[in-house]
Parts: structure tokens; C-alpha cells; sequence
């Protein structure tokens, strides 16, 4: 099933570092992709992660 994509907006892109805000509403998704970076959300809700061994929900929390 297809879904509406997420927002991604560079903020910060250099030589040291890609800060990136995701704009994600109810059903939207990334994609798959790996994480090779730091995140950091600034507000919290629980995100479906869709992996290889299966689904899990995450809790974000701001900062951390």
C-alpha cells in the first residue's frame, strides 16, 4: 500500500553535518532508508517503524 510522503526540509547542510526537518502528519511515510545520522525529535507521539524483522511502534520524545 502506498502512502502520502513525508516532508523533508534541509536546514543545515555542510561538510560537518545535514540537519533535516521531517514534517510528518497521521499515515505518511519516509520510505526505507538507514539511519546513518542523529535524531533528535522536537515533539513527541508514537511512530511506526517498518523493518526487516517486522513492525514496532517508537515513543519520541522531545530532545531525545
Amino acid at each position: 500500500m502506498s502512502r502520502p510522503q513525508a516532508i523533508p526540509t534541509a536546514q543545515i547542510p555542510n561538510e560537518r553535518a545535514i540537519v533535516t526537518e521531517w514534517r510528518f502528519s497521521p499515515g505518511v511515510e519516509t520510505g526505507w532508508y538507514r539511519h546513518a545520522h542523529v535524531v533528535a525529535p522536537v515533539t513527541g507521539g508514537k511512530l511506526l517503524l517498518e523493518t526487516a524483522g517486522g513492525e514496532r511502534i517508537a515513543s519520541l520524545t522531545p530532545g531525545r
